[in-house]
């Protein structure tokens, strides 16, 4: 059966051969038997690229119409069982440029024979923008993933900042009023004794007057360390504010912790200062209180605050408990 321009249409036919010729889209008719073409539409030469009366009676085959033989025979075994299907595939252009389109198939009966009408949309451009959009996409969501992370890790650091020391990385004040306050439940629970050690550098303003700030921040950061170094693992140390730092020592009474605490003078005192800027010469002075059963934590902290004042008082270079 053959539609050419000149074919007598059934009545009831002619306002869809008016339609199918009008169509923007790709559309044709052709043999389901025999698979030849029967009428193709202007829609059909701007995709494809073959004139009209180039492919009238052959087949989609012979023009090499289907990339993916295996999309064309699928679209053909579904259509013995379905009277319409739609599939996403790519065809190729007379020039052999491949497109991705989406095609809607449909078989009916005219006169004994069984027709396909084909109605196909060029979606390359829409396809490439999709994966463009979905790139971006993929492109963002990294990009908040590593937001997210730097984000987080500067949160991390922030709640670092908040309980350690930014120079020295020891305990700052905040984190040392949280441990005291630990430690007193501890004690009330226990009845585990502790100690708290206040120090700080003797001669340390001469040093900042002398050498700079920058010496005199490298000066604290090495008695940070010295203190840390020295200290048992189960101890805690602080940063209470410019050269003065705080201990407090678990299971210890002032007269155990005073032992403990001769180990971080003689460190000072024997450390070699001068590799930082030749002539300075540090010591440290040290105030040193248990914790008495009753008194407010803040109490036991002035006491060794004014333990250390005494060491001052007596030369330096010492450490004071006082009287229990």
């Amino acid at each position: 059966m053959a539609l050419p321009d000149d074919q007598v249409f059934p009545e009831e036919m002619e306002k869809y051969r008016r339609i199918f010729h009008a169509m923007p889209d790709y559309a044709t008719f052709s043999n389901m038997e025999t698979g030849k073409f029967i009428d193709v539409n202007l829609g059909f030469e701007n995709m494809i690229g073959y004139r009209r009366e180039e492919v009238i009676g052959r087949t989609s085959a012979s023009i090499q119409l289907w990339v993916s033989e295996k999309d064309r025979d699928a679209a053909v075994e579904a259509l013995q069982h379905q009277d319409k299907i739609s599939i996403t595939t790519y065809f190729r252009k007379k020039n052999g440029e491949h497109i991705l389109v989406e095609a809607s198939l449909a078989t009916f009966k005219m006169q004994d024979e069984l027709l396909l009408v084909a109605v196909v949309r060029d979606i390359t451009a829409r396809h490439q923008a999709e994966q463009e959009l979905l790139q971006y996409r993929n492109q963002l969501e990294r990009l908040v993933t590593q937001r997210t992370a730097e984000l987080e890790s500067a949160m991390e650091r922030l709640r670092e900042l908040t309980v350690h020391d930014e120079m020295t990385g020891v305990g700052n004040r905040r984190d040392l009023k949280n441990k005291l306050e630990m430690e007193q439940q501890l004690f009330n629970r226990t009845r585990l004794p502790f100690s708290i050690a206040v120090l700080d550098l003797d001669g340390f303003k001469s040093v900042n007057d002398r050498f700079g700030h920058t010496i005199g921040d490298e000066v604290i950061k090495a008695f940070a360390r010295i203190a840390k170094s020295e200290i048992r693992v189960v101890d805690y140390l602080a940063r209470y504010g410019g050269d003065e730092f705080v201990i407090v020592m678990n299971n210890v009474t002032a007269s155990a912790a005073t032992g403990l605490l001769q180990r971080i003078r003689n460190a000072v005192e024997h450390h070699a200062w001068d590799t930082l800027a030749a002539g300075i010469r540090l010591t440290t002075s040290i105030g040193v209180a248990t914790y008495q059963d009753g008194e407010e934590v803040e109490n036991t902290f002035s006491r060794a605050d004014a333990a250390l004042y005494k060491a001052k008082l007596n030369g330096k270079n010492c450490i004071v408990a006082p009287d229990p």
